[in-house]
C-alpha cells in the first residue's frame, strides 16, 4: 500500500538561526507573541534578518490556545503586507497560528473550516510565501506537523479544534537552542512530557509506520537522558540542544503516525481547566498506556510493540516475557515523573473533586468530538472514559 511521510527541511544546533541567510525571500512577516518580545527573542530574530538585508513587520498578538478571531486579525495584516516569507517564532500556539495565516494568505477567501484534509486547493500551496517555524519550546512539535490547534467558542466552552492538511507542514524548521534555553524549569518539564506523549502514542497508533517508528526510540532516549540534566541545570546547552532535537523528532514521527487517547483527553481537559497542555498529557500518559496494554483479546499489538521498544531502549532484557517488558515502559514514565517532580494525578493539581465531577460529562463529550482518538489501538467506551479520568484524578492503577 502506498504511504507518505512529511517533514520540513531542518536546520539544528547552536547558531542554526544563521540558516536565514540562504533562505530565499526578502520580505518577512513575523508571527510571535509578547512573551517572545519580552525575552528578547524577537530582537535576536530581527537583528539576524537585518544582518542579511531582509525586511520585516511583526505581528505579536498571538495568545496561548489561540482563538479563531485572533487568527483572522493576523490574516488581514499578512495580506496587507504581502510577504514572501512567514516566520513563526514561539511555542505551539504561535506556530499553529502562523500555519493558518499561511493558508489564508494563499487563499484569502478561506474560512477556518476550509482548512481540512479534503480540500484539494491546499495541494497547490505555498506559491505566495514559504513558512519558517522557529520553536522556542521543546515539546509541541508544531514546527514539523501538518495540523493547527485553534479554539472556538461552542456550547459555552472554548473547544480546541484541529485544522489539518498535509500541506501545512512548515517549509523550514530552525531548531536553535538559544530559544528554549530561557524556558522555566516547569515549562521545560511540561513540554518534554508532551514530546514523550507524542512518541509513545505514535508508536502504537493505527497509522504507525516504519519511518515514524525509527525516529521514536531515539526521541525517547534523548528525552530520558537530557530532561533530568536540563531540570537540574537549565543553562546546559547540550541538554537544551538535544531536547530540542528530540521534540522535533517526536513531532515528525507523530505527525506521520498520529496521537490518540492521551491527547484527546488532554485537549478536552484543557478546554475546561486552565492546565498547561504538556502538564496534563504527561499525567494521562501512563494511565492510557496501561489501558492499551490491558486490551482484551488473544493478540495485543500494544504489548508486542512496547515490549520491543523497552528491549531496544535497554529497559527490559531480550528474554523477558512480552507483557512484563511492555509494563517497563509505564514504570519508566513514572520514574521520570518522580525525578523531575512532575504531578502523577489530577488531584495534586489542586482541582477540587466537585469541580471535576461537575465537568466529567462535558469532558467525555469533548473527547468524542476530538479526532485525535480515532487512531487509538483500543477504543474507549463512555464508561471507559469515565474510569480513565477518575483513575487519573485519584492516581489509581488502571485495572480494566
Amino acid at each position: 500500500m502506498m504511504w507518505h511521510f512529511f517533514s520540513p527541511k531542518l536546520f539544528y544546533g547552536e547558531g542554526a538561526l544563521a540558516a536565514l541567510e540562504n533562505i530565499k525571500g526578502e520580505k518577512c512577516f513575523i508571527v510571535t507573541d509578547n512573551i517572545m518580545e519580552d525575552l528578547g527573542f524577537v530582537k535576536i530574530l530581527i537583528d539576524t534578518l537585518e544582518k542579511y538585508g531582509k525586511d520585516y513587520i511583526v505581528f505579536k498578538d498571538v495568545i496561548p490556545d489561540p482563538h479563531e478571531e485572533d487568527v483572522m486579525k493576523g490574516k488581514d495584516v499578512c495580506i496587507d503586507y504581502a510577504p514572501n516569507l512567514i516566520i513563526a517564532l514561539g511555542g505551539g500556539s504561535v506556530i499553529d497560528t502562523a500555519k493558518v495565516i499561511w493558508a489564508m494568505y494563499e487563499y484569502p477567501e478561506f474560512t477556518l473550516d476550509d482548512i481540512n484534509f479534503n480540500n484539494p486547493k491546499l495541494f497547490n500551496f505555498a506559491n505566495k510565501a514559504k513558512l519558517i517555524a522557529i520553536p522556542s519550546t521543546s515539546g509541541t512539535g508544531a514546527d514539523t506537523t501538518w495540523a493547527a490547534v485553534i479554539s472556538r467558542y461552542e456550547n459555552n466552552v472554548w473547544r480546541k479544534g484541529s485544522f489539518a492538511h498535509e500541506s501545512l507542514v512548515p517549509t523550514y524548521a530552525i531548531l536553535d537552542p538559544v530559544f528554549p534555553k530561557s524556558m522555566t524549569t516547569k515549562l521545560t518539564v511540561n513540554t518534554a512530557f508532551d514530546a514523550l506523549a507524542h512518541s509513545l502514542e505514535g508508536y502504537i497508533s493505527a497509522w504507525r509506520n516504519e519511518f515514524s517508528n525509527a525516529l521514536i526510540p531515539k526521541a525517547i532516549e534523548l528525552i530520558f537522558k537530557y530532561l533530568p540534566i536540563a531540570y537540574e541545570d537549565g543553562n546546559n546547552m547540550e541538554a537544551r540542544d538535544f531536547l530540542h532535537q528530540a521534540a522535533s523528532m517526536a513531532g515528525i514521527a507523530f505527525s506521520n503516525s498520529q496521537i490518540h487517547i492521551v491527547h484527546a483527553m488532554g485537549h478536552s481537559f484543557g478546554a475546561i481547566f486552565p492546565i498547561p497542555h504538556g502538564g496534563i498529557v504527561g499525567i494521562f500518559l501512563p494511565y492510557v498506556l496501561q489501558y492499551c496494554l490491558n486490551a482484551p483479546g488473544d493478540t495485543n499489538e500494544s504489548i508486542i510493540l512496547y515490549s520491543g521498544l523497552a528491549k531496544k531502549l535497554g529497559w527490559a532484557k531480550w528474554e523477558d516475557e512480552d507483557k512484563s517488558a511492555a509494563n517497563k515502559v509505564v514504570e519508566k514514565i513514572k520514574e521520570l515523573q518522580k525525578i523531575v517532580n512532575f504531578s502523577s494525578n489530577l488531584k495534586d493539581l489542586g482541582i477540587k473533586r466537585e469541580d471535576f465531577d461537575k465537568n466529567l460529562s462535558t469532558l467525555i463529550s469533548l473527547c468524542y468530538q476530538d479526532p485525535s482518538g480515532a487512531m487509538a489501538p483500543r477504543s474507549p467506551t463512555k464508561d471507559d472514559f469515565i474510569r480513565l479520568y477518575t483513575y487519573a484524578y485519584d492516581g489509581k492503577e488502571i485495572d480494566f
